[in-house]
Protein backbone atom coordinates (compact mmCIF):
# COMPACT_ATOMS: atom_id res chain seq x y z
CA UNK A 1 0.00 0.00 0.00
CA UNK A 2 2.78 2.44 0.89
CA UNK A 3 4.51 1.70 -2.41
CA UNK A 4 1.40 2.62 -4.41
CA UNK A 5 1.04 5.91 -2.47
CA UNK A 6 4.68 6.75 -3.10
CA UNK A 7 4.29 5.97 -6.81
CA UNK A 8 1.16 8.13 -7.05
CA UNK A 9 2.89 11.04 -5.28
CA UNK A 10 5.96 10.65 -7.49
CA UNK A 11 3.83 10.52 -10.65
CA UNK A 12 1.79 13.57 -9.57
CA UNK A 13 4.92 15.56 -8.74
CA UNK A 14 6.52 14.66 -12.08
CA UNK A 15 3.42 15.64 -14.05
CA UNK A 16 3.06 18.91 -12.15
CA UNK A 17 6.68 19.88 -12.73
CA UNK A 18 6.47 19.04 -16.45
CA UNK A 19 3.29 21.03 -16.90
CA UNK A 20 4.90 24.10 -15.30
CA UNK A 21 8.03 24.00 -17.46
CA UNK A 22 8.21 26.86 -19.96
CA UNK A 23 10.57 27.48 -22.81
CA UNK A 24 12.35 30.75 -23.51
CA UNK A 25 9.99 31.62 -26.37
CA UNK A 26 7.41 34.34 -26.20
CA UNK A 27 4.77 33.21 -23.72
CA UNK A 28 2.00 35.75 -23.45
CA UNK A 29 -1.52 35.67 -22.19
CA UNK A 30 -4.31 37.67 -23.70
CA UNK A 31 -4.36 40.68 -21.40
CA UNK A 32 -6.13 43.96 -21.72
CA UNK A 33 -4.67 45.90 -24.60
CA UNK A 34 -2.94 49.23 -24.07
CA UNK A 35 -5.41 52.03 -24.74
CA UNK A 36 -4.71 54.95 -27.02
CA UNK A 37 -4.33 58.22 -25.06
CA UNK A 38 -7.38 60.46 -25.24
CA UNK A 39 -7.23 62.84 -28.21
CA UNK A 40 -4.50 60.83 -29.96
CA UNK A 41 -4.35 58.80 -33.15
CA UNK A 42 -2.68 55.39 -32.61
CA UNK A 43 -1.56 52.86 -35.19
CA UNK A 44 0.04 49.46 -34.69
CA UNK A 45 1.31 47.98 -37.95
CA UNK A 46 3.88 45.60 -39.39
CA UNK A 47 5.47 44.80 -42.72
CA UNK A 48 7.58 41.87 -43.86
CA UNK A 49 11.05 41.80 -45.40
CA UNK A 50 11.54 45.43 -44.41
CA UNK A 51 14.03 47.67 -42.62
CA UNK A 52 14.41 51.34 -41.73
CA UNK A 53 16.48 53.61 -43.91
CA UNK A 54 19.51 55.31 -42.39
CA UNK A 55 17.50 58.39 -41.34
CA UNK A 56 14.90 56.25 -39.50
CA UNK A 57 12.10 58.04 -41.35
CA UNK A 58 11.33 55.64 -44.18
CA UNK A 59 11.30 51.98 -45.04
CA UNK A 60 13.44 49.95 -47.35
CA UNK A 61 13.68 46.29 -48.32
CA UNK A 62 15.27 44.23 -45.59
CA UNK A 63 15.43 40.98 -43.69
CA UNK A 64 13.12 41.85 -40.79
CA UNK A 65 9.48 41.69 -39.87
CA UNK A 66 9.25 45.37 -39.04
CA UNK A 67 6.67 46.43 -36.44
CA UNK A 68 5.88 50.04 -35.65
CA UNK A 69 3.70 51.82 -33.19
CA UNK A 70 2.68 55.42 -33.84
CA UNK A 71 0.97 57.72 -31.35
CA UNK A 72 0.18 61.19 -32.72
CA UNK A 73 -1.52 63.96 -30.80
CA UNK A 74 -1.77 67.71 -31.44
CA UNK A 75 1.85 68.44 -30.46
CA UNK A 76 3.87 65.24 -30.52
CA UNK A 77 4.51 62.13 -32.53
CA UNK A 78 5.99 59.07 -30.85
CA UNK A 79 7.11 56.06 -32.88
CA UNK A 80 8.61 52.75 -31.86
CA UNK A 81 10.20 50.57 -34.52
CA UNK A 82 10.92 46.90 -33.84
CA UNK A 83 13.08 44.78 -36.13
CA UNK A 84 11.96 41.20 -35.48
CA UNK A 85 13.21 38.04 -37.18
CA UNK A 86 11.17 36.78 -40.14
CA UNK A 87 11.29 33.14 -39.02
CA UNK A 88 8.64 31.54 -36.85
CA UNK A 89 5.39 32.52 -35.19
CA UNK A 90 6.99 33.79 -31.96
CA UNK A 91 10.00 35.88 -31.05
CA UNK A 92 11.68 37.49 -28.07
CA UNK A 93 14.01 40.48 -28.24
CA UNK A 94 16.09 41.21 -25.14
CA UNK A 95 18.52 43.82 -23.85
CA UNK A 96 21.24 42.81 -26.34
CA UNK A 97 18.80 43.32 -29.23
CA UNK A 98 17.69 46.66 -27.80
CA UNK A 99 21.29 47.86 -27.48
CA UNK A 100 21.93 46.67 -31.06
CA UNK A 101 19.17 49.14 -32.11
CA UNK A 102 16.65 46.51 -33.20
CA UNK A 103 14.24 48.60 -31.14
CA UNK A 104 14.18 52.32 -31.93
CA UNK A 105 12.21 55.08 -30.20
CA UNK A 106 11.66 58.37 -32.03
CA UNK A 107 9.83 61.27 -30.40
CA UNK A 108 9.14 64.44 -32.35
CA UNK A 109 7.85 67.60 -30.70
CA UNK A 110 8.72 70.95 -32.22
CA UNK A 111 7.54 73.03 -29.27
CA UNK A 112 8.33 70.78 -26.32
CA UNK A 113 11.05 71.27 -23.77
CA UNK A 114 11.79 67.57 -23.39
CA UNK A 115 14.74 65.20 -23.20
CA UNK A 116 15.62 62.69 -25.89
CA UNK A 117 15.06 59.24 -24.43
CA UNK A 118 16.56 56.00 -25.73
CA UNK A 119 15.81 52.36 -24.87
CA UNK A 120 18.60 50.81 -22.78
CA UNK A 121 16.95 47.62 -21.50
CA UNK A 122 13.71 45.67 -21.58
CA UNK A 123 12.12 43.15 -23.88
CA UNK A 124 9.73 42.66 -26.77
CA UNK A 125 7.72 39.44 -27.01
CA UNK A 126 5.73 38.73 -30.14
CA UNK A 127 3.23 36.02 -31.00
CA UNK A 128 1.34 35.48 -34.25
CA UNK A 129 -2.21 35.03 -32.92
CA UNK A 130 -3.56 33.79 -36.27
CA UNK A 131 -0.75 31.70 -37.83
CA UNK A 132 -3.22 29.74 -39.98
CA UNK A 133 -3.89 32.88 -42.06
CA UNK A 134 -1.82 34.42 -44.82
CA UNK A 135 0.70 37.04 -43.70
CA UNK A 136 -1.39 39.92 -45.07
CA UNK A 137 -4.44 38.75 -43.06
CA UNK A 138 -2.84 37.87 -39.76
CA UNK A 139 -2.26 39.84 -36.60
CA UNK A 140 0.53 39.77 -34.05
CA UNK A 141 0.31 40.47 -30.36
CA UNK A 142 3.34 42.31 -28.99
CA UNK A 143 4.18 42.80 -25.36
CA UNK A 144 6.74 45.60 -25.09
CA UNK A 145 8.51 46.82 -21.98
CA UNK A 146 11.28 49.34 -22.55
CA UNK A 147 13.46 50.98 -19.93
CA UNK A 148 14.37 54.42 -21.22
CA UNK A 149 17.24 56.70 -20.31
CA UNK A 150 17.88 60.29 -21.30
CA UNK A 151 20.61 60.74 -23.89
CA UNK A 152 21.66 63.92 -22.04
CA UNK A 153 21.24 62.85 -18.41
CA UNK A 154 21.61 59.12 -17.59
CA UNK A 155 19.93 59.69 -14.22
CA UNK A 156 16.65 60.57 -15.97
CA UNK A 157 14.77 57.34 -16.62
CA UNK A 158 11.32 56.19 -17.67
CA UNK A 159 9.51 52.97 -18.56
CA UNK A 160 7.31 52.40 -21.59
CA UNK A 161 4.89 49.47 -21.64
CA UNK A 162 2.68 48.42 -24.57
CA UNK A 163 0.52 45.34 -25.06
CA UNK A 164 -1.21 45.57 -28.43
CA UNK A 165 -2.24 43.80 -31.63
CA UNK A 166 -0.29 44.79 -34.74
CA UNK A 167 -1.88 44.50 -38.19
CA UNK A 168 -0.34 44.09 -41.67
CA UNK A 169 0.49 47.16 -43.72
CA UNK A 170 0.68 45.26 -47.01
CA UNK A 171 -1.45 43.07 -49.29
CA UNK A 172 -0.49 39.97 -51.26
CA UNK A 173 -2.32 39.65 -54.58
Amino acid sequence: MKTSHILIILLTTTLASLSCKKDNQAVMQEQSMTSCPSGSDCRYLFSEYADLNTNFIGFTKGTYRLFWSTVDDKLTSTRIYIKAPMEGNRFVLDKADILAERVKLIEVCAFCNSLNMKPVDGYVKGTNVSPEKRADQTKWQLEIKLYLESEDDPLTKDTLTINQHFYPNFVYN
